[in-house]
């Protein structure tokens, strides 16, 4: 869909909430949403998503918006869902051959993204632990909250499980189709999966241990404002281990030299809330290769895609690095330089 389309569909949105179609409107990105922010001229601004056909359907949408709205009225800190003046989460716009499902959300004032995923893998997004501390609460704030909210009626979300992260047909596709990946790195990959799904597969699925999850709490998605750490995008929330939002939040900083430091910081922040099991504690590493092969799965299906290849130049040879340490029954990357460092403090 053309850019110009887009901008029309917001405006035929704004009247449905109430807005003027003369608000200033704002394109902000696209990925699996057009994302728009719009200022109306009391100072009120307004995120607007026209959701992607294909990738969700409305009660996809549904579930995402009214699970959205409870954990915030639970006090979690995530941005608020806004309704239609006819009460409706979602909207159905049109203009000529365009069509698409469209939802709103208040602005969240004065944030900055935690980082950006380029940053993170590079090095040169280096945090104060402190932050990783913060993400770790409000993770455990999150998954604390089903107990109190339950779910939403009809709720219908993927699940984040080892057939979904790993299986024949993973949810965002088979990461060893990846086109840009040499054969070594498409038989580590291949071999990575298989054995990662494996290995889930005897993962404990208990209520303990496995609920309702944001599943992409990637840097860009924790927003850092004066108030703490808000949590954003639930396109892909949906069931899985717990123990995988943190992973996530971890995966793109495992280069770092820093990284046991950012570890046992989330890990603090979570374990003030909830504790984190032993056994999802033994299976971090499988999840942080699951969370690995998950974002080959995704750029497989998007090929020219400007994040598909940075993927595939960037991302696909350390998860296949990943891949090689697990199938060989080594340390992962991150565990090999964690031990280095110990020896060397104790010579």
């Amino acid at each position: 869909m053309e850019i110009d389309a887009a901008f029309e569909l917001v405006q035929r949105t704004l009247p449905l909430y109430g807005m003027d179609q003369e608000c200033a409107v704002t394109f902000v990105k696209y990925r699996e949403n057009h994302v728009f922010r719009v200022d109306a001229p009391d100072g009120g601004s307004v995120a607007v998503r026209l959701h992607r056909p294909g990738y969700r359907d409305q009660q996809e949408i549904l579930t995402e918006l009214a699970y959205l709205d409870a954990l915030g009225r639970a006090g979690v800190p995530v941005p608020d869902v806004l309704r239609a003046q006819d009460g409706r989460l979602v909207c159905d716009v049109a203009v000529g051959e365009h069509a698409r499902s469209v939802s709103v959300q208040r602005w969240i004032d004065h944030a900055t993204p935690f980082g950006d995923i380029d940053g993170a893998l590079s090095g040169r997004h280096d945090p104060p632990a402190a932050q990783f501390r913060d993400i770790g609460v409000v993770l455990a704030r999150l998954h604390d909250a089903e107990a109190m909210v339950g779910r939403p009626g009809s709720f219908r979300r993927d699940a984040w499980d080892a057939d979904g992260l790993a299986g024949s047909r993973p949810l965002w596709g088979d990461p060893a189709a990846l086109p840009g990946l040499t054969p070594r790195d498409r038989d580590s990959v291949a071999r990575g999966k298989v054995h990662v799904h494996r290995r889930l597969r005897a993962l404990d699925t208990g209520p303990e241990v496995f609920g309702i999850i944001h599943a992409d709490a990637t840097p860009e998605n924790v927003l850092i404002t004066p108030d703490g750490v808000v949590l954003i995008d639930f396109d892909d929330f949906g069931t899985g281990w717990f123990a995988f939002d943190l992973v996530t939040a971890l995966f793109h900083h495992a280069r770092n030299p820093r990284y046991p430091e950012f570890e046992r910081a989330l890990r603090d922040g979570y374990s003030e809330l909830r504790p984190l099991p032993p056994a999802e504690e033994s299976a971090w590493d499988d999840l942080m290769l699951a969370r690995g092969l998950t974002y080959l799965g995704w750029a497989a299906e998007r090929p020219g895609d400007p994040a598909s290849d940075f993927i595939t130049e960037v991302v696909a040879p350390w998860v296949a690095r990943i891949a090689d340490a697990a199938t060989a029954g080594e340390p992962a990357p991150w565990r090999v330089r964690a031990l280095d460092d110990e020896r060397q403090e104790h010579r």
